[in-house]
């Protein structure tokens, strides 16, 4: 399954993804494994795919961990809106992890500052550009640091 198009070509709608596919736990492209592929470690659920976002979802004890992937902007923010609110599990934390974004607009940061703010979620490996945005638009994003399976809590518990 490819999640590209050729080149030139546009996607003229997001396509919400219905099935799983796998993505190696140590792959930092996030380039699917074909259809049925096994691989050891973690299967990774797609959430989310348009020509520049691409959202993946993994559950983690007591949390829910949300991989951004790509680009966020005025094309696909309100999809991104969405697709967060309906990716948390009850009282489980959520997790966002924006280590693989290329760009995200002011719109995108205050999305992901209000989700912060909220108690909603916590933002995970955040790129010092990112950080550095944040502070200059006075953005409330509640980081935490997400090291492959280390026993830390990255994030407070959410609050009620």
């Amino acid at each position: 399954m490819r999640l590209r198009t050729s080149p030139g070509r546009r996607w003229s709608r997001p396509v919400l993804a219905r099935s799983v596919v796998t993505i190696r736990r140590d792959d930092p492209s996030g380039v699917p494994e074909p259809e049925g592929a096994v691989l050891h470690g973690v299967i990774d659920a797609l959430l989310y795919a348009d020509h520049q976002l691409r959202l993946t979802y993994r559950p983690e004890p007591g949390a829910t961990l949300v991989r951004l992937i790509g680009e966020i902007d005025a094309t696909n923010r309100t999809a991104l809106a969405e697709t967060l609110a309906r990716a948390g599990h009850g009282d489980d934390r959520l997790l966002i992890d924006i280590g693989h974004l290329r760009f995200i607009d002011v719109g995108g940061m205050r999305l992901l500052a209000k989700l912060c703010q909220a108690g909603a979620a916590c933002v995970v490996n955040v790129p010092p550009s990112v950080r550095r945005l944040a502070e200059l638009l006075d953005l409330p994003l509640r980081d935490g640091a997400l090291d492959g399976g280390a026993e830390r809590d990255p994030c407070p518990s959410r609050q009620g």
